[in-house]
């Protein structure tokens, strides 16, 4: 029997108070603010008007289903997604819908609003390998650049980066380990790395295990990445894909292109097959 995972936060009519016009002055509820807070986040207008596109069009199916949209789970979520399919969306239109829906509670979640994010739950359409104008494969010169970046920028930053680009983890692998997930000294430091139901150890590169380890610092029974802001919680809340995206979006390369996370993770696919050895730590 499946659970379902509701979002507790207060009730939020998406479809009256993004979309429709206020006939009537009243002071904006928390969870607007939260919305507006996250629009202001978007540093590109034309990204502030897709997310606004996306949520104003969510709102809308919420309001002829007479659902709450901040009280959705993954199942309401997952008949969004049906609808639209047969409205005909494209597969590009839905990838970017639900990373809309996903970065906005996972700003929620990072600023303590809310606990969990129902969009994980859903698959989202593949996207297809990037063609020749898509993001440039990353150099080992590249590469390295990024790493030193991270190590002087972050040390949550470090060690994503060591583990995306050196270890090949996938960014929601690493964003689910805990502390004590981490065992054993280098040059044999392994993580506990959680995919598809099963359990597997990973021995990190060196230079992976050495930003790890900073990573963690004497920390105990919490996640290994967590969030600088906590919100309304006292404990350490881990950190978010929202989060961590925010955080490797400092990363230029020599032409001062963004790096994605994963152009970091393909680069450890693609120099697999190369004889080039890794760079030794510092």
């Amino acid at each position: 029997m499946s659970t379902r995972h509701y979002v507790d936060f207060e009730r939020l009519d998406w479809h009256h108070s993004l979309v429709a016009e206020r006939s009537l002055p009243r002071s904006p509820s928390r969870s607007e603010k939260v919305v507006d807070a996250w629009l202001r986040e978007q540093r590109s207008d034309n990204t502030r008007a897709a997310y606004r596109i996306d949520l104003e069009t969510f709102g809308r199916w919420c309001a002829q289903r007479q659902e709450v949209p901040i009280r959705v789970d993954t199942e309401v979520l997952a008949a969004f997604g049906a609808a639209r399919q047969a409205a005909g969306d494209s597969d590009a239109t839905m990838r970017r819908r639900w990373s809309s829906l996903s970065s906005l509670f996972d700003y929620a979640v990072n600023t303590g609003v809310v606990s969990t994010n129902p969009v994980d739950g859903i698959a989202r359409p593949r996207e297809l390998a990037p063609g020749p104008d898509g993001p440039a494969a990353l150099s080992r010169a590249a590469v390295d650049a990024c790493l030193e970046m991270a190590a002087a920028l972050d040390p949550r930053l470090d060690a994503l980066v060591s583990m995306l680009a050196l270890d090949g983890i996938k960014l929601g692998e690493a964003l689910a380990l805990d502390v004590d997930d981490i065992s054993g000294r280098a040059p044999r430091t392994a993580v506990m790395v959680r995919r598809n139901g099963t359990v597997r150890r990973v021995v990190l590169d060196e230079m992976s295990a050495r930003a790890v380890r900073r990573c963690a610092a004497r920390r105990s029974g919490q996640p290994l990445f967590v969030s600088d802001h906590r919100g309304h919680v006292a404990t350490p809340q881990r950190l978010t894909r929202f989060g961590a995206d925010h955080l490797i979006r400092q990363l230029r390369t020599a032409d001062n292109e963004r790096v994605t996370a994963n152009q970091l993770r393909r680069y450890f696919h693609s120099s697999r097959s190369t004889t080039q050895p890794r760079r030794s730590p510092a």
